[in-house]
């Protein structure tokens, strides 16, 4: 069926049924395939898309693309007939909004339209598809990979059979109301918003499926939550408890990866990746930093005070931590804390919180600081330079001297 045969338009493109005559079956069968021929500007293009479909090759009509009955009783010929006209109709709808769009089909994109074409209306099929192919072509890192797939995940929960032309202002608040009955914070509401509108961008690329303008340019705003971090006193209950034996061996283990941020700065990502030879002195680490490896990768240098290399396991081979899953890792740190009597919620990024802590009430260096924790901007820095919470409380309980 030829598409298009008007020198006007960018392209011509034509399907018909096609058998390889050197392979027939042992039962009198050959497996059908749809020919794609594509030409413009000179060139021409032909690839074979195999059907899934078998029939005698003598009761084929090449000509009209149809399978004529085996028998007079045949009813699987108008079956599959069916099942033809529905495939090469993908295709000629493809190849149809790309010439009304203006673009020029070449055989790998259509490859690609087909690949997309069945989830097309499936919003969470689409982004599964979508995350896996970022993620292959370097794209997004594994963290991020890891991230999208908490977001579909909750979006599958929410409405499973959920179609690109749901989605609006309307389907996203109630995703969102959603998201907070189930308990989630606002910050991480936001995070799987941000996610979900990106992923829609990506969708909206497709020349097969339309995305709304309204979730496209919803709104969305994150609050600025205050920085977690731990003091003084509260870092030495937690050396005390490995000192003093209080934990077992796993979660001691944890704990000294923790503590190893807390005088380091280094991201729960470069912990778990963190190996001997990092070391380029017996003081330094030297080392490319997991967070945006594959997109932006960016080596640091990083001192390494001595009470640090104090938690690292000696026994082990390269890494230096020997650690489980950073699910269990963050259970174990609510475990320490409330064991210590820390009444703070306890995270992997609390260590790196705490440096900054640390760093700016004892140092006061913020340019040093920057380059220590691997900074990109200095206003992500000066956070650190606002949160001596201690210090606030202390010299406002000045106020209540002579009462």
């Amino acid at each position: 069926m030829v598409l298009s045969n008007s020198s006007e338009k960018m392209f011509r493109f034509s399907t018909r049924l096609h058998v390889w005559k050197n392979r027939v079956k042992k039962n009198g069968n050959s497996s059908l395939y749809l020919q794609v021929y594509i030409s413009a500007n000179g060139k021409a293009e032909r690839d074979y898309f195999a059907l899934d479909l078998e029939w005698p090759m003598e009761r084929i009509d090449f000509e009209n693309a149809v399978l004529l009955p085996r028998s007079k009783d045949d009813m699987d010929a108008n079956d599959l007939n069916m099942v033809i006209m529905s495939e090469r109709g993908k295709f000629n709808e493809i190849a149809k909004v790309y010439r009304l769009s203006g673009r020029l089909l070449t055989i790998e994109a259509l490859k690609r339209e087909l690949l997309f074409i069945d989830s097309a209306r499936s919003v969470v099929a689409y982004f599964k598809k979508l995350r896996n192919e970022l993620y292959k072509t370097k794209q997004i890192s594994y963290q991020t990979w890891t991230h999208y797939g908490s977001t579909i995940y909750r979006i599958e929960e929410f409405q499973p059979a959920v179609r690109f032309e749901q989605i609006n202002k309307r389907w996203i608040d109630k995703f969102k109301a959603f998201l907070k009955d189930k308990g989630n914070a606002h910050n991480t509401i936001w995070t799987r918003v941000k996610e979900l509108k990106t992923m829609l961008r990506h969708a909206s690329e497709e020349v097969s499926i339309h995305v709304e303008e309204s979730a496209l340019s919803y709104s969305n705003k994150a609050v600025e939550n205050p920085i977690v971090y731990l003091n003084r006193d509260e870092v030495k209950r937690l050396k005390n408890m490995l000192i003093n034996g209080e934990l077992t061996e796993a979660k001691a283990n944890i704990l000294k990866a923790f503590l190893f941020s807390c005088f380091t700065s280094l991201r729960i990502s470069d912990i778990y990746a963190a190996d001997k030879s990092w070391f380029l002195t017996e003081n330094f680490l030297f080392f490319t930093m997991q967070k945006n490896k594959d997109r932006f990768p960016k080596r640091i240098k990083i001192p390494i005070v001595p009470m640090a290399k104090d938690f690292i396991h000696q026994s082990l081979g390269q890494k230096l931590f020997q650690l489980p899953s950073q699910q269990k890792y963050n259970a174990a740190l609510k475990y320490i804390a409330a064991k210590a009597g820390i009444n703070k919620n306890l995270s992997s990024h609390v260590g790196r919180h705490t440096f900054g802590y640390l760093f700016m009430t004892s140092v006061g260096d913020i340019y040093a600081l920057k380059e220590i924790m691997g900074h990109s901007k200095i206003e992500t820095t000066q956070r650190y330079a606002h949160i001596d919470e201690d210090y606030k409380l202390e010299q406002a309980m000045k106020v209540m001297q002579g009462f």
